[in-house]
């Protein structure tokens, strides 16, 4: 990428691969666990993975009896995806400051979606606007710091090709948590839409990872070949 040999990029790239397969493997076996009633990737959200009562909450009916697993994912997710781009800052020429502040934003959105659930009981005792928060900055965030950096790498030819993935799952995310909220009570399959819009963060810290490899195995080869 637009950058100077960096050791940092290996351990970058690490913690944004890590961060995904924590999470999506989370999920899966959070998703799994549900018996009466089982979970619909479509119609039921991320969020409702995590919620630690079970009942009736926004017309879906909630029991996750591995509620801790779920949770347990968010926070990870977003303790690496803060680290990762923290270190991500360290290895690119511009837009560092905005990097490392949007993605400990981001950072503390997973943490807050982990910590204060979305369900009837958290309606109920006041900590359900804290989840939602949460929810706003993580998938915000995430696909903000995709997209403004998308704009930027495309300028260098070196990074044009990640420049233009991260615009595409970016647009793609904002696009789709629009959309969630202008459809909510429209019957449409909301839990699917959501995932449009946290799936292309997914999506965008492996082809960052792929990205950061890529370019530490370029400046090998370089190197390699200057010297001998």
């Amino acid at each position: 990428m637009e950058l100077v040999m960096n050791k940092l990029r290996p351990l970058a790239a690490a913690t944004f691969i890590l961060g995904p397969v924590i999470y999506l493997a989370a999920e899966a076996i959070t998703a799994a666990a549900w018996k009466s009633p089982t979970y619909s990737y479509a119609d039921n959200w991320i969020s409702d993975l995590g919620s630690a009562t079970a009942g009736v909450f926004q017309g879906r009916e909630l029991n996750s009896p591995l509620h801790v697993v779920m949770n347990t994912g968010f926070i990870v997710q977003g303790l690496l995806f803060g680290i990762a781009t923290v270190l991500l800052s360290r290895t690119i020429s511009g837009r560092r400051t905005f990097t490392a502040v949007t993605g400990i934003v981001t950072m503390i959105g997973y943490i807050l979606v982990g910590t204060f659930h979305g369900s009837l009981q958290a309606q109920q005792n006041g900590t359900l606007p804290l989840h939602f928060t949460g929810a706003t900055l993580a998938i915000l965030g995430g696909n903000v710091l995709a997209l403004v950096l998308g704009i930027h790498w495309r300028k260098t030819p070196e990074t044009r090709l990640i420049g233009l993935v991260s615009i595409i799952v970016a647009a793609f995310g904002l696009v789709s948590v629009t959309a969630l909220f202008l459809t909510f009570d429209a019957g449409l399959p909301s839990g699917a839409i959501e995932r449009g819009s946290v799936y292309t963060i997914v999506i965008w810290q492996l082809a960052v990872a792929t990205a950061l490899l890529r370019s530490r195995a370029d400046s090998r080869a370089l190197h390699v070949t200057a010297t001998s």
